[in-house]
């Protein structure tokens, strides 16, 4: 009887039974598919990853090994050179590079030195010249030549050329047009100038508030701030100005402390 209604049940539903059962093993078979590719999908992303990063240390090392020998070295000695705008470049020249970096070189340096020695005047440097002149010390003769006319502060003289009489706060030595000047006491030039009266005039201190003044020159060879040694090169004499024409070409010398006329031959020697 029970193998009758298992007939019966199959012989009325079997096909529909039959095409679940192909339904259902369809869907297992697909899905059992999708989950395979979607594995190999990943694999292969994973793979295709790992040789990116790989080619891309490969570039990496290949890039740093492979830096220019000329950015390097130059003549087997290391191109970088002090300064943020030469780091790296290739110095065709070293020694314009020295001379630029350093300064002056040792040969241009002894050799304004020496230029200096031969004039007897340099440029001061800052603090660093100093001149000391005090009531002990002495001066030499600026140029080579008699006084025409003398200090005199404590009564007047008589000029030829004003003809008048009056004080002389320097001393007027007579010397032929041409005549070299020198410093008669190392000092540092304050000033030069031109002087209606004195003509192109040279004004240096030379230490403790003493100071020297040469007029009556031309082709003047300091400059303001040159230091100038004992002897040293000055200038020459020139013509007179208008203020001493009768008393002819001659040097004006004038000393003073503080602002005030000194006589001179008070500190010349013989």
């Amino acid at each position: 009887m029970q193998n009758m209604n298992t007939r019966l049940f199959m012989k009325k539903h079997g096909t529909a039974l039959v095409f679940s059962l192909c339904l259902m093993g369809a869907a297992a078979f697909t899905t059992v598919y999708t989950l395979n590719q979607a594995e190999n999908t990943k694999e292969q992303v994973e793979q295709t990853t790992d040789l990116e990063e790989e080619a891309r240390i490969q570039d990496a090392n290949a890039a740093k090994n492979a830096k220019p020998a000329d950015d390097t070295a130059v003549d087997g000695q290391d191109a970088k050179v002090s300064g943020s705008d030469l780091v790296g470049e290739v110095v065709e020249n070293p020694e314009d590079l020295v001379k630029n970096v350093t300064g002056p070189t040792v040969d241009e340096t002894v050799g304004e030195t020496a230029s200096a020695a031969s004039t007897g005047v340099q440029a001061a440097v800052g603090t660093q010249a100093t001149v000391n002149f005090s009531e002990d010390s002495s001066l030499d003769w600026p140029v080579a030549g008699n006084v025409l006319l003398d200090y005199s502060m404590d009564g007047s003289i008589f000029f030829p050329t004003l003809k008048v009489y009056k004080y002389n706060p320097a001393l007027i030595i007579g010397a032929d047009v041409g005549s070299p000047v020198a410093a008669a006491a190392k000092g540092i030039v304050d000033s030069v100038k031109v002087d209606e009266e004195t003509g192109t005039t040279v004004s240096m201190n030379i230490g403790n508030g003493y100071e020297l003044t040469y007029g009556q020159l031309k082709e003047v060879s300091v400059k303001e701030g040159d230091v100038v040694e004992d002897g040293g090169l000055i200038g020459y004499v020139s013509e007179p100005s208008k203020y001493y024409c009768e008393e002819g070409s001659n040097l004006y010398f004038k000393l003073t402390k503080d602002g005030t006329p000194v006589d001179p031959f008070l500190f010349l020697g013989e």
